[in-house]
């Protein structure tokens, strides 16, 4: 989810229930389809790997463009 620990630790616990309720779900859907979680590993990032998967993107995003 992107957070780092002492922001998950800070959370309400109500939230951090319902994050880990969600994420179980995400996961029993995926199961259920017969998906793998997606992964965010540096080997699934170059951009064949992302085209294959459907991730590929157009253009960059804003932050990542390089300006000469």
């Amino acid at each position: 989810m992107g957070f780092t620990y002492s922001e998950s630790y800070r959370l309400p616990i109500w939230q951090r229930k319902w994050f880990i309720e969600r994420i179980n779900k995400e996961f029993a859907k995926a199961a259920d389809k017969g998906e793998s979680a997606p992964s965010r590993a540096a080997h699934h990032q170059d951009p064949e790997a992302r085209s294959l998967m459907g991730m590929s993107r157009p253009s960059p995003p804003a932050k990542l463009r390089r300006f000469t």
